[in-house]
Parts: structure tokens; sequence; C-alpha cells
């Protein structure tokens, strides 16, 4: 198969993950992971993008519209996607300015939650989907949306992509990127020590006692922000089960947690990472930033992390001998377990919404409408390497290396849940199994305190 072809049937196979999806979510909210969109740069600072002052086409007075992202890298990956969509309309409509405030992930949602506490008038967000989105839907901030509105071929959105953004049956927000965990590896330290790429979780764990030998961190985590655990979990609790849906299925109290051994021989799994040092000292403290930062500096051989982050292939503010190094493994299967390499950890997280709150309600709707066609963010994200949209794409026979080893694990995906389990039950589930992941990456629970907690979290939710 070529290239090419490979590209176009990743498209299709976008929308056959994305229905399965549907099938995973059907009873409940859906997911989104607490970072969706990635940051899409090593930074961790916030940043208003500057914008030429602009007239609509048709007469009237000026209009500022306030644009609240958590993509602070405005010259490459998501932000630079985002940006080009931002100007792009500016361009056309001379009367409409875009003032962007983009912070880094964990200080954009605090800022997004003081935003829906003082029912700050602004007038197109980034939410995440699922469990963080719910919270703003039940503090009525962001506005419903008609489906019918981003049906056919001028928006192109694949089958079962709103799921995460519904709740009771009604659309709040649409998702920007179609995401899926993977491990960005460094092929240079890999070869120049002699370390096997690994294939299999034994393989994995051997990696890192080789790394640790040679003074290299093995592998980078954003511990301080506790999501990435959450998705770690899901992603071997799969590799052990073969069945995708059976976390969803606990978080709903179909089944609990401690009744399903393939969750306890996860946690006892996810153990032998800390025992074995797999992330860097002190990763508790590490948000989103520093932990890509230690991986693009070569002083990490892995990053645990998801498609969002293709970027970082055509990054030009990262080091070349990094950039031409990069690589993108699918994770472990697990020896003795029933999942597939082909079992792929995915979902719709990122995306955007329209705040009940804003000033500007008739051009902010117009510009949420232009920035989710087909034509703008899924053509940009997709053009500058940044992200696999949420949308059919047009191909550019110059996708990165990165990106066409993305489209070959899409190619050959197999199943998937279509949610983040910490993002698939309520506001409450996510901080108490976010909550629980710490105390055990912090060492002061078992693998089987783990499972009671999420346990104790999903019967407690209220929905």
């Amino acid at each position: 198969m070529t290239e090419k072809n490979k590209l176009a049937k990743a498209a299709l196979l976008t929308a056959s993950v994305a229905m399965i999806g549907t099938l995973a979510a059907c009873s409940s909210r859906g997911g989104g992971t607490g970072n969706s969109g990635g940051s899409g740069s090593a930074g961790s600072g916030g940043q208003t993008a500057p914008a030429p002052a602009a007239s609509d086409k048709k007469e009237g007075s000026a209009v500022t519209l306030r644009f609240f992202s958590n993509l602070p890298d405005r010259k490459s990956g998501q932000g630079l996607a985002e940006q080009i969509v931002i100007d792009s309309y500016m361009k056309e409509n001379p009367n409409v300015k875009i003032e962007v405030e983009a912070l880094a992930d964990e200080p954009f949602k605090n800022k997004l939650k003081a935003y829906m506490a003082s029912n700050e008038p602004i007038d197109i967000t980034m939410v995440h989907g699922g469990a963080d989105l719910n919270t703003l839907v039940q503090a009525k901030y962001v506005k419903e949306l008609n489906p019918k509105d981003y049906e056919g071929d001028k928006y192109n959105f694949l089958p079962g992509v709103f799921k995460s953004f519904t709740f009771g049956g009604k659309l709040y927000g649409l998702p920007r990127n179609s995401d899926y965990e993977v491990i960005y590896y460094n092929k240079k330290l890999f070869a120049d020590n002699g370390v096997k790429v690994p294939s299999t979780y034994n393989e994995l764990l051997d990696a890192a006692k080789a790394f640790r030998a040679k003074g290299i961190v093995p592998m980078s985590t954003n511990g301080k922000e506790l999501w990435s655990f959450g998705l770690l979990f899901q992603n071997i609790a799969q590799r052990v089960s073969g069945d995708p849906l059976a976390i969803l299925d606990a978080v709903d109290q179909k089944k609990q947690f401690p009744q399903d051994d393939s969750f306890l021989q996860a946690a006892k799994l996810m153990k032998q990472l800390m025992d074995v040092k797999m992330f860097q000292d002190a990763y508790m403290a590490a948000d989103y930033g520093a932990s890509q930062n230690l991986f693009t500096q070569g002083k990490a051989a892995m990053w645990y992390m998801g498609s969002w982050e293709a970027g970082m292939a055509t990054n030009d503010k990262l080091p070349e001998a990094f950039r031409s190094n990069l690589g993108v493994m699918k994770f472990p299967t697990v020896e003795g377990g029933k999942g597939k390499d082909s079992d792929l950890l995915a979902w719709n997280g990122g995306g955007y919404a329209l705040p009940a709150s804003s000033k500007h309600p008739e051009e902010a709707k117009k510009f949420f409408d232009y920035l989710m066609s087909a034509n703008q963010w899924a053509k940009a994200a997709w053009d500058t390497g940044a992200a696999v949209p949420a949308q059919k794409y047009a191909l550019t026979g110059k996708e990165s290396e990165v990106q066409k080893q993305l489209t070959d694990i899409l190619v050959n995906a197999t199943s998937t849940p279509g949610a983040s389990f910490i993002d698939y039950g309520t506001p409450g589930f996510k901080d108490d199994s976010q909550n629980a992941f710490g105390k055990f990456f912090a060492g002061t629970s078992t693998p089987e305190q783990l499972v009671a907690d999420l346990q104790a979290a999903a019967a407690k939710q209220k929905k």
C-alpha cells in the first residue's frame, strides 16, 4: 500500500474508530482527557497573540472578540494552526478583531473555572470534552448548539465525535481532534545505548532498567496534573483484558472495579513502573511543559502522550537533532494479556464552545462556524502536522514521518473505547479518581487500595 493510500485509508478508519467510540459511550456522557488538546509547546506561560485591527465586509461598527485558548505557542503546533484560522478570518472580515488569551493547559483550566464563576464575557473558548465541559454546562456558562447545523460536507465531522460534547441529549461544543495515546521516543538514544524499542511490557521494563543504568531518564511524565496516570491505567487495563469497554462499564456501575481482575493487574503493572524508576525524579511536581521539555531536550528516552503532539516533528523551535530522531510506537502489549497491539486508546477530547456570557453572540457564532468548517481548523491542523482532526481532511502528500507513523497506528487499529475513563463520569468522579492516582504514584497507597478508591469514586457519583 502506498503512503498516500495509507493516509486515505486513515481518514476512513478514523470514521470507523469514531463509530466504535459511539457504541462505547452510548450509555453515558462520553469522554475526553484532562488535556486532549495538549499544550502544543514546551512553554508553561500565557500569551496574547497580536491581532491586526480589522472590519467586516458588512457595514457596521468594529467588533472585538475574546478567544480563550490552551495553546500558548502561536508559532508552531496546534497554536499555529489555530492562529492561521484566526488570521484568515480577520483578513476576510476586516471589521472583526480577535484577541487571543492563551495559557498552558493547567493554568488555562484554572482560569476558565474562574471565568465561569464570575461569568466573564468570553466569546469563544477552548473546552475539554467530558467531565470538564460538563462542569461548564451545569453552570450554564456555555451555549447549546444545534447538531443539525454541523452536518454535511461543509463541516465533514466524523461519525460519533460529538459524544464527549453532548449532555442530556444536547450538544454544547465541537471537537477539534481525534486523540489517541502513543509513546514518542528518541530513536538516537535507543540506538546509541543499544536498547531495544519495546513491543511488550517486560521489554518496556527492561528498557527502563537499561536507561537508568546509563544515567538517562527512561520516560518523562507530567505527574503534577494526574490525568496522564488515568490514561496510562486505562491503556494497561485494556492490554490486560482485551476489552476496551470494561473500564467504562465500571464507571457506569455495570460492574465493580474489584470484581474485574484486570484492574488489579493493571495497578500492579503500574507499580512495576515505579519500582524500575521509569519516570524522572520528582515527577509528581512536573507539569506538561516541564515533562515535554525533558523529552525534547534529549534528557528522556520516551514520552507517553497523545497524537495531538504530532507537531513536535515540524516545530523548528526544537533542535533538528531531536526532530530527525523522533519516533512513535504503540503502547506495548502485556505478556499473558488478551489485548492486541491494534487495540487503541482513542477518543475525542479538546474542542471549542460558545460562552453564554458573550457580548457579541452573533459575531462569535459566525467565527465559531468558520473555525469549525472542514477547510479551516481541520485543514490547518493536518497541513501543519499539528494533530489528527475530528473531521475528514485532505491529504497533502507532504506529511511528516511522525504523521505517517501515527497514521499507520490509526490504520491498523481494530478497537477503541471512544472515551477517557476519567472523563466518562461526573466531574466529581474525575476529581476523586485523579486524587486516587495521585496517592498511588506518590507511594501512599497500594494497588489494592487504588482499585478500591476507583470503586468508591464510581459509587459516589451522582448522574
